[in-house]
C-alpha cells in the first residue's frame, strides 16, 4: 500500500506542474525604428529582442513592405531571441511603416510598430525671379517641406504678406504703384534650420516695375506754338489742339509732326472738340464783356461766340453764331457736344452771371436749333472754370455739369432735376473745369481735371464710372505733377479720353505749363 501511495502522489506532482505552465513573451521596446539611409551601411544592425518560453514564428505585415523590408530569422525556439531587420534607403519624402507580427501558440499575436524615417526635403516651386505689375499682383511661392524651415524678406517692407490658409504656402502681395513710380525690388531667402543653423536653400527676387503711363509729351513753344488758352480733341490719327487762338496737329500715337491748320479768317480758335461720330469742330474764345462797361446791359460783347464744322474738304460751316443778345451774362464759354453733327446731337456751352447755366442747341436731321437755357445746381464767375456737357444726344439723356463753386460736386440732370452724381473731394478753392466722356468695352467713363489755387504744382485727373449717370464711382485718381522746367504753371485746362484698345488714352494740355501729354491707363487701375 505504501508504494501505491508514493505512485500516486508522484503522478499528482507531474500533472500539477503541466497545468502551471503559461507561455509568454518579454521584450522592449515596443517600437522599431530604421533610418532612412536603410540597414546595408549601419556599425550596428536593427533588431527587435525578445524572449519566449515557447516556440515562436514572425512575418512582416504591411503593403509593398516585401518592396523594401526583411526579416530574419522567421521562427524559433523557446528562450533569448533577436529578429533583425534589413531594409532598402527610402527615398520618398514620407516616413514609411510596416508591422511585425509574432505568433506564440496559446498566447494573442504580438504585434511592433516599424517606421522607416522619410527623406529629409524642402522643395520651393515656382521662379528665381517674379516681376509684378504696376498695378498691384500676387505672388505666391510653395514650399513643400517635412523638416523645419525659416525665410527673411530684404527690401521688401513695401510687400504685405498675405497668411494664406494653407502655412505652407509664401504669399506676398504688392500693392499698386503710384503713378511714375520707379521700379522696386525684394529679395526672399528660404532657409533650413537644424540644430540652431541656417543654411540657404534658396533665394527668390521679386521685382514690381514702375508705372510711367505718359507716352509722349511735347512743348507747345518747341512745336512752334503760343502758349494761351487752350482745348483738345482726337480725330483719326490726329490729335487737334489750340494754343493762343490757333488750331494744330500732331500725331496720335507719336506726338510728332506738327503742323498748324488754317482757320477761317478772323477767326480766333479757343476749343477743340470731336463729336460721337468723329466729326471735327472748332471753338472761338471764351467771351466776356470789356471791363470797362459797368453792367453787362450797358457794356460791349467781347467778341463772337461761335462753333465752326471742320468739313471734309477742309473748308468750315459755321453751326452756332452766338452773341450778348442772346443771353444776358457776364462770361460764356466751354462748348461740348454728344451725338453726330451731320444727323442728331446734342450742343452745351457754359455761361455765368454770377451763377451757372447751361445754353443748349438741339441738332436734328442735321439742323441747329437753340432751346431754352437752363439753370445750373452751382456756378462760377469764370466761363472757364464751369462746364456742362450733354450725356448723349439728346437732352433726355440728360446733363453733366461741374464748376468752381461751393462744393465742386458733379451733378447730373435726370430728366426733371439736378443731382449729386459724384461727391467731389474737393473742399477750398478748387479747379473744375472740363468734362470728356469716352466708352470702353461697355462702360462708361468720365474724365475731370482738378487743380487748386495758391497750390498749383500737381493737378489731379480723376476717371470716373458713369454707367449709371446718377451714381457715378471713382475708377481711379492721379496726381500728375507740373513739368519741372515750368514751375510756375497753373493747372492743367483740358482733357479729352478716349478708348484705346482695353485702355483709356487720356490726352492733356497745359496752357501756363507749355505742354501737351498723352497718358495711356489700364482701367483696372486701383483707387
Amino acid at each position: 500500500m505504501k508504494k501505491i501511495a508514493l505512485f500516486l502522489m508522484a503522478a499528482f506532482a507531474v500533472i500539477a506542474c503541466e497545468e502551471e505552465f503559461v507561455p509568454h513573451v518579454d521584450f522592449t521596446p515596443a517600437e522599431v525604428t530604421i533610418p532612412t539611409a536603410g540597414t546595408d551601411d549601419l556599425a550596428e544592425p536593427v533588431t527587435f529582442d525578445f524572449n519566449a518560453n515557447a516556440a515562436w514564428t514572425a512575418s512582416l505585415k504591411g503593403e509593398g513592405v516585401g518592396e523594401w523590408l526583411s526579416i530574419s530569422p522567421k521562427k524559433g525556439e523557446a528562450g533569448d531571441a533577436s529578429i533583425k531587420f534589413t531594409s532598402m534607403a527610402n527615398e520618398t519624402k514620407e516616413n514609411r511603416t510596416a508591422t511585425l507580427e509574432i505568433i506564440v501558440e496559446g498566447l494573442d499575436p504580438i504585434l511592433v510598430n516599424v517606421t522607416q524615417l522619410q527623406t529629409n526635403a524642402i522643395d520651393i516651386s515656382g521662379e528665381s525671379a517674379y516681376t509684378l505689375s504696376f498695378n498691384g499682383e500676387t505672388v505666391e511661392i510653395e514650399v513643400g517641406h517635412n523638416v523645419e524651415y525659416s525665410y527673411e524678406l530684404t527690401g521688401g517692407e513695401w510687400l504685405v504678406e498675405t497668411k494664406a490658409y494653407e502655412t505652407d504656402k509664401l504669399v506676398f502681395t504688392a500693392p499698386a504703384q503710384e503713378i511714375n513710380a520707379a521700379e522696386r525690388k525684394a529679395t526672399l531667402a528660404i532657409y533650413t534650420e537644424h540644430d540652431g543653423i541656417k543654411g540657404l536653400l534658396k533665394s527668390v527676387s521679386i521685382t514690381q516695375e514702375a508705372w510711367s503711363p505718359i507716352k509722349w509729351t511735347n512743348s507747345l513753344s518747341e512745336m512752334g506754338a503760343a502758349a494761351g488758352r487752350v482745348g483738345v480733341a482726337v480725330a483719326g490719327d490726329k490729335v487737334y489742339f489750340t494754343a493762343n487762338g490757333e488750331l494744330w496737329t500732331v500725331d496720335e500715337a507719336t506726338g510728332a509732326n506738327a503742323v498748324k491748320v488754317t482757320l477761317p479768317e478772323g477767326f480766333v480758335a479757343g476749343g477743340v472738340h470731336v463729336d460721337d461720330a468723329g466729326n471735327l469742330l472748332v471753338s472761338g474764345p471764351d467771351c466776356q464783356v470789356s471791363s470797362d462797361s459797368g453792367l453787362p446791359s450797358g457794356g460791349q460783347w467781347q467778341g463772337q461766340f461761335q462753333l465752326y464744322k471742320v468739313k471734309a474738304d477742309g473748308s468750315y460751316e459755321l453751326l452756332v453764331d452766338y452773341n450778348s443778345a442772346n443771353f444776358w451774362c457776364t462770361e460764356m464759354g466751354n462748348f461740348r457736344i454728344k451725338g453726330d453733327v451731320n444727323s442728331n446731337a446734342l450742343i452745351t456751352a457754359y455761361v455765368c452771371v454770377g451763377a451757372g447755366y447751361a445754353l443748349l442747341w438741339e441738332v436734328k436731321d442735321g439742323v441747329v436749333a437753340a432751346i431754352p437755357y437752363m439753370d445750373l445746381p452751382e456756378g462760377s464767375w469764370d466761363a472757364s472754370n464751369g462746364v456742362v456737357a450733354p450725356a448723349g444726344a439728346s437732352l433726355t439723356d440728360g446733363l453733366f455739369s461741374i464748376s468752381y463753386g461751393t462744393t465742386y460736386d458733379l451733378y447730373y440732370f435726370n430728366g426733371t432735376d439736378w443731382v449729386v452724381a459724384w461727391d467731389s473731394p474737393g473742399t477750398w478753392m478748387e479747379n473744375w473745369n472740363c468734362i470728356s466722356t469716352a466708352e470702353v468695352n461697355g462702360t462708361k467713363y468720365l474724365a475731370l481735371t482738378a487743380s487748386c489755387h495758391f497750390n498749383y504744382d500737381f493737378t489731379d485727373l480723376y476717371v470716373l464710372d458713369i454707367t449709371n449717370p446718377a451714381a457715378a464711382k471713382k475708377v481711379f485718381n492721379v496726381q500728375i505733377k507740373q513739368h519741372t522746367a515750368n514751375e510756375s504753371g497753373l493747372t492743367y485746362c483740358d482733357v479729352y479720353i478716349k478708348a484705346e484698345g482695353a485702355n483709356l488714352a487720356a490726352y492733356v494740355i497745359d496752357p501756363w505749363m507749355d505742354t501737351i501729354d498723352k497718358y495711356l491707363f489700364p482701367l483696372q487701375v486701383a483707387e
